[in-house]
């Protein structure tokens, strides 16, 4: 199944949350290894998602912008023009992302779970609400995110 980026960063965020070990409640090992492997093949492609973004920021950053960003005592003219260019580049910047975000992601990664081990995870999870992107979101939902994404 072909994945885009925009799915694959939505995974990514989800399963950073799942516990491997939560008190005296633990995942399988092979459960343990699995998660890992995903998390880190995610971590790549949002690794190189990152620097992609980062090369685009620079290469838009025109120098007339940089020795604006840098003057502190911008007359009022001047201000006007680091604002008329801060909003070109932070356009600029969404419509990359919106056609980043759309690429196929190459890497072909295994991330399904069987039902036995979403059984283990929400053993291990069923009570640790978290935080994604500054929202908390309940331990119930985050349960049901793992299962829609990931549960084949």
């Amino acid at each position: 199944m072909v994945m885009i980026l925009n799915d694959l960063l939505t995974k990514q965020n989800v399963i950073t949350k799942i516990e491997l070990k939560d008190g005296e409640k633990e995942l399988p090992k092979e459960l343990k290894v699995k998660i890992m492997r995903i998390r880190i093949a995610y971590n790549k492609v949002k690794k190189a998602f990152d620097e992609d973004v980062k090369e685009f920021v620079e290469q838009i950053a025109t120098d007339e912008y940089k020795n604006l960003a840098n003057n502190g005592n911008r007359t009022e003219e001047e201000e006007k023009r680091y604002n008329e260019l801060s909003d070109k580049i932070n356009s600029d910047y969404a419509e990359f992302v919106n056609q980043k975000g759309l690429e196929e992601v190459k890497e072909n990664i295994d991330d399904s779970f069987t039902e036995e081990e979403y059984g283990d995870i929400l053993e291990v999870n069923s009570g640790n609400d978290v935080t994604i992107n500054g929202n908390t979101i309940k331990a119930a939902d985050l349960m049901e995110a793992i299962y829609e994404l990931f549960v084949k």
